[in-house]
């Protein structure tokens, strides 16, 4: 097995660190989108694919961003698994408690994510 280069492991770390970012402006987006109450039109359906977009890979890549030297496969079947769980887990507890906040779980997800995304993007590995 051959090591990656070091311009590979330089582009590889400048892909997460924008994936990062990308990641942390969709969650505060979809939060600001939330709380001034859109819900149709044109940013009813940004706010809508920035919401299930965050959901789905926020959380996955704010731990997948500790993994090092990982193959780009292992990393995005880290993020989505991860993102997928966490989102079927906190739906499920909301429907178990009969407590349906889907906003607020929204907040507790960017909350929860965003200080790891904002890490892996200053410190990219």
């Amino acid at each position: 097995m051959s090591m990656p280069s070091t311009g590979e492991l330089t582009r590889a770390r400048t892909a997460r660190r924008y994936v990062a970012i990308a990641l942390i402006v969709a969650g505060v987006l979809a939060c600001a989108l939330n709380l001034v109450g859109i819900s149709g039109g044109a940013f009813g359906e940004v706010r809508l694919l920035l919401t299930i977009g965050f959901l789905l890979l926020g959380p996955g890549w704010a731990a997948a961003g500790f993994l090092r030297r990982a193959p780009a496969a292992h990393v995005w079947l880290l993020t989505v698994g991860v993102g997928v769980a966490t989102t079927l887990i906190v739906g499920q507890l909301m429907v178990s408690l009969g407590a349906w906040y889907p906003s607020v779980a929204l907040f507790l997800i960017t909350l929860l994510s965003v200080p790891f995304l904002f890490r892996h993007a200053v410190v990219a590995q």
